[in-house]
């Protein structure tokens, strides 16, 4: 596990991967944005739970801001504005036709990036426990 934080920190320090990152990050939430307020479409895609899929969409995007921007404290610089934008996206949707407004949906967006944030702190604190066990 020290491997991969170690490895994350690395990666971080690397210019060309920070701005990759924060691009695919501003893509993806654009793209997230187009999807959210067209209208829907009758192709019968794989179903799951809407709120299954607010909860991963925005576990992955806490991890990918994560690792495009390194401040701390992980709230105010990465949870705050993302739960912003979830915010504006269920915003969108109440003006959208076909769209709902649906507190849920941004209670399951918290959830994804809380999940996110308590598994990272969760490894984080296992870890240092581990290297201060190695260390004595």
């Amino acid at each position: 596990m020290h491997e991969l934080i170690l490895w994350v920190r690395h990666l971080r320090s690397i210019g060309a991967f920070k701005v990759s990152t924060r691009l695919l990050l501003v893509l993806l939430m654009v793209m997230g944005l187009w999807v959210a307020t067209s209208t829907p479409t009758n192709i019968e895609l794989p179903s799951i739970n809407d709120k299954i899929q607010h909860l991963l969409v925005f576990f992955a995007f806490a991890m990918l801001a994560d690792l495009a921007i390194a401040r701390k404290p992980f709230w105010l610089w990465k949870g705050a504005p993302l739960m912003a934008y979830g915010a504006l996206i269920e915003i969108m949707q109440f003006y959208t036709p076909d769209r709902s407004f649906e507190v849920a949906d941004w209670g399951a967006d918290f959830c994804g990036v809380f999940l996110y944030y308590t598994i990272k702190y969760t490894l984080c604190k296992l870890d240092a426990k581990k290297a201060q066990v190695l260390i004595k």
